[in-house]
């Protein structure tokens, strides 16, 4: 079974621009009193930069609804030069902010090549004055050696603490989109995941199955036996479940005894087909010699329904005309 997770990248696009955008804006009102106090020689101009800082912010969150994650990188790139041309036009105080530079890496890719490839580009302008300014090389390289591991140790921090909250965030949504019992999918993840998966087959013009599972005469099952019995045999149906289903679908235990899968690009021809082959799979379980039975219904989108409470309805619907075909 494969799940394939939620995605925000809308979300998640529009708060890295948009946190780019208050450093940008924090980072130059900070330098105005600074530049004033330290009275750089170029002073004429160097209050331009703060004021391009400040641009570059109201750009960076003009665009967060429509630029690319991957802009990003570039995005970096402007900043770093921004507090190299600050450090050459202004003081070398002002190379406290490629620290910025190394957490706003870390927290944004998830590549740790991407991050080092940010933290390489800002090392080389921590280093650049070096070469632009020879008379005080010395006084830049005691610079160097304090700030790049400052920034080396800043990136690797907040690198493993976002990945290591990012492992638990995955946990925990495991946990909350999985049975306890049988391990497969519970309804919090069908309710969830459907409708973009009818967004996504609305968009391909391709056809959605919805298949039901409801277990024959399980109630006597746990009257004749106990519930912790009847618990082994949910666990071993929705491993047959798992075992005869195909890679792209989602298993799905609804809670009691009942049961649905839902099939990705899969016609009513299809579903038919899967759904028999569910049956066959559950009727190999035995209960004290004797194979357990299991109804069927299923529900295509669109030509049945086109929503997830009216395909369950639909295949609910299927499922009990065949355990009733006289609708008694």
């Amino acid at each position: 079974m494969q799940i394939e997770p939620a995605t925000g990248e809308y979300e998640l696009q529009q708060r890295y621009w948009r946190l780019a955008a208050v450093l940008f804006v924090g980072g130059g009102l900070a330098a105005f009193p600074a530049d004033a106090l330290h009275r750089p020689a170029h002073e004429p101009t160097i209050y331009l930069l703060p004021l391009l800082a400040i641009v570059s912010g109201a750009l960076c969150w003009a665009i967060a609804d429509r630029a690319p994650r991957r802009w990003l990188h570039v995005m970096m790139v402007i900043a770093t030069v921004e507090i190299a041309l600050t450090c050459w036009l202004a003081d070398d105080i002002f190379a406290i902010y490629y620290v910025f530079i190394a957490i706003y890496a870390a927290y944004v890719f998830q590549d740790r090549r991407a991050i080092a490839a940010q933290i390489a580009v800002a090392c080389l302008s921590i280093l650049a004055p070096i070469a632009y300014d020879p008379d005080d090389a010395r006084e830049h390289v005691i610079l160097a050696f304090t700030l790049i591991p400052t920034v080396m140790i800043a990136a690797g921090v907040v690198a493993y603490l976002r990945e290591r909250l990012e492992a638990s965030e995955a946990r925990f949504r495991q946990l909350a989109e999985r049975d306890p019992l049988t391990g497969v999918g519970n309804y919090r993840l069908l309710s969830e995941r459907f409708p973009a998966e009818i967004q996504r087959h609305e968009l391909r013009r391709h056809p959605l199955a919805l298949i039901v599972i409801d277990m024959d005469d399980f109630k006597r099952i746990n009257d004749e036996h106990g519930h912790q019995y009847g618990d082994r045999v949910l666990q071993e149906v929705a491993g047959a479940l798992m075992g005869s289903v195909r890679s792209s679908d989602i298993v799905v235990r609804h809670g009691g005894d009942e049961f649905s899968v839902v099939c990705p690009e899969t016609g009513e021809a299809s579903a038919g087909e899967l759904a028999e082959r569910l049956q066959q799979a559950i009727a190999k379980l035995t209960v004290e010699g004797r194979p357990l039975g299991a109804t069927t219904g299923h529900a295509v989108y669109p030509q049945d329904a086109e929503s997830l409470n009216t395909l369950l309805a639909h295949a609910d619907e299927v499922l009990r005309a065949s355990k009733d075909p006289r609708g008694r």
